[in-house]
């Protein structure tokens, strides 16, 4: 039974900062480099390194890289649309 919510609770641990979910966001428009990224959010480059790193860790995202850049997509966009939109439904 302890291995039976690894996979879940490494996504839940990836989303639970305030950044990566709005990188998840981000993401959900379009797929996006790490210039992009700190562009959009106002954080340093490193910053959003280490957070892709998370999100990458946990299987949400993935990259291809373009010439100099890593551009980042959703490994699966639906899932994370509707857990986003389930995770603005909870009220505390």
């Amino acid at each position: 039974m302890k291995k039976e919510f690894d996979n879940e609770s490494r996504v839940l641990k990836a989303l639970c900062h305030k950044t990566r979910l709005t990188i998840v966001a981000e993401l959900l428009k379009e797929e996006r480099c790490v210039g992009d990224i700190e562009g959009r959010l106002k954080v340093r480059q490193a910053t959003i390194s280490q957070h892709l790193s998370v999100l990458r860790w946990a299987g949400i995202v993935d990259c291809r890289t373009e010439g100099k850049n890593r551009c980042y997509y959703l490994k699966d966009p639906k899932t994370m649309d509707t857990l986003c939109r389930a995770l603005k439904q909870v009220k505390t």
